[in-house]
């Protein structure tokens, strides 16, 4: 008797077990239903040979629907004065709002920013954006505007939008793995992002604009790998090209993912203790140490910055930056942070070569706009914009409140209609488990 209740007593140990997993996988399978996943794509095209506008502005691509931007970038919108005009049935403009797009519903988002119309060519900055985008009439919410090539086409309703995308770039700087004994003079820089082709602007402390042509451009060699692409140039000038910011000791060199830069530096009478490397069009930036020698810079990099983009008025911001002391030696420093008029310090120390990451909680302005950060530490610095947004309107506000309240309150019914329905089969197997026991005694 024993050996044939063992069998029945593990079946319907599994049965509830089979029950109890039933219910939490159709419990996690409600959970999640309604719910979108957006899969974001990243191209490693860019769209536009750079220009300068009629007021001498520099810019960067040109702005078109569908298109694939960077952050940091300035994007043509052309004459809208002229194209609002022309080009649409629109009348009295003043000004556009810049708002995201959920392109997988086809609806508007939150206002990022508002852009006056003025006369002449005018174009759009970048900076403090990420995620896709969409151009329309301040004071419609129905149609959205149709760019292509940086000029105004027309319009077409907000479901039909085709929002334009600001992705971040990613920057990654080092020298290439050496034998042992190997002089820096004969190594590549190594260059990695996620980007695939751009151009950089190359200096160091110790380095003058004609020692960096020479290091870089002095032969046909160096040329052939480190001339600047063509359609990438910093902004439009005759007859310059890699030595357009040769007044400042930069030089304009190529760059492309998962590749390198090749110097030679020995006509140099003292190797570069740090190169620094930004992206000439995002001002993404990464730093290299070759020597062991003194450094006339800073010892600290700022190598990456953390915080958030879009905030409430009066919200808390974090401000994370991650530090790296370049030096050989340990050093010591004060971080400021600043956002607006608030502003805070905290004391840092790093071992050579350490990296670490600091924060400080500071508050947004009470107005909607734009308001600048920045963060410093032993002269290196970094600065951007955080977006204050407008407070939500009243009346979407409550909308949107009543429709999270009926959702919620749908997903408990349903949950818990599961959990009776089973709990009958439950209970039935524990009476069957009983009486199989006290037939046992």
């Amino acid at each position: 008797m024993a050996g044939r209740i063992r069998p029945v007593v593990l079946t319907a140990a599994l049965l509830v077990l089979a029950a109890t997993a039933g219910i939490g996988a159709v419990s996690a399978a409600v959970d999640t239903g309604g719910s979108s996943m957006a899969v974001s794509q990243t191209t490693n095209e860019d769209l536009a040979v750079s220009q300068t506008t009629d007021e001498g502005r520099f810019v960067d691509a040109n702005l078109t629907d569908g298109g694939v931007y960077w952050q940091g970038q300035r994007l043509m919108l052309g004459n809208l004065s002229a194209t609002i005009a022309n080009n649409t049935n629109l009348s009295n403009v003043e000004s556009l709002h810049l708002r995201t797009y959920k392109a997988n519903d086809d609806e508007l988002g939150a206002v990022v920013r508002t852009i006056d119309i003025e006369p002449g060519n005018q174009t759009l900055t970048t900076a403090g954006l990420e995620g896709t985008y969409v151009l329309l009439p301040a004071d419609q919410r129905t149609e959205v505007l149709q760019f292509s090539d940086g000029s105004l086409n027309g319009t077409v309703p907000v479901s039909a939008g085709e929002p334009f995308e600001v992705l971040v770039q990613t920057l990654s700087v080092a020298w290439e793995p050496s034998p042992s004994g190997a002089v820096g003079s004969g190594r590549q820089i190594d260059i990695r992002s996620n980007r695939l082709r751009y151009n950089l602007n190359v200096s160091s402390p110790s380095l003058s604009y004609d020692e960096l042509e020479t290091a870089f451009m002095s032969d046909r060699f160096l040329r052939d790998q480190n001339e600047p692409f063509g359609d990438r140039r910093p902004f439009e000038r005759r007859y310059r090209m890699y030595n357009v910011y040769a007044d400042s000791d930069v030089i304009v060199l190529r760059g492309f993912k998962d590749g390198a830069l090749r110097p030679n530096f020995d006509s140099l009478d003292r190797l570069p203790e740090t190169i620094r490397v930004e992206v000439t069009d995002t001002g993404v930036t990464d730093r290299i140490i070759l020597s062991s020698g003194g450094v006339t810079g800073s010892p600290f990099n700022i190598t990456r910055l953390a915080f958030t983009k879009d905030v409430q008025p009066g919200q808390q911001v974090t401000l994370r930056p991650t530090i790296k002391n370049e030096w050989q030696r340990s050093a010591s420093g004060t971080i400021t942070f600043e956002l607006g008029d608030d502003r805070t310090t905290t004391p840092l120390t790093l071992e050579s070569g350490e990296s670490t990451q600091t924060s400080a909680t500071l508050t947004a302005p009470s107005e909607p706009g734009n308001v600048v950060y920045n963060v410093s530490v032993g002269g290196e610095s970094t600065t951007g914009t955080v977006i204050v947004l407008e407070p939500p309107d009243p009346e979407e506000s409550e909308t949107k409140s009543g429709t999270d309240e009926e959702s919620s309150s749908g997903l408990l019914n349903i949950n818990l209609q599961l959990g009776t329905s089973h709990m009958g089969g439950i209970m039935t197997v524990l009476s069957l488990l009983t009486v199989i026991l006290f037939r046992r005694r």
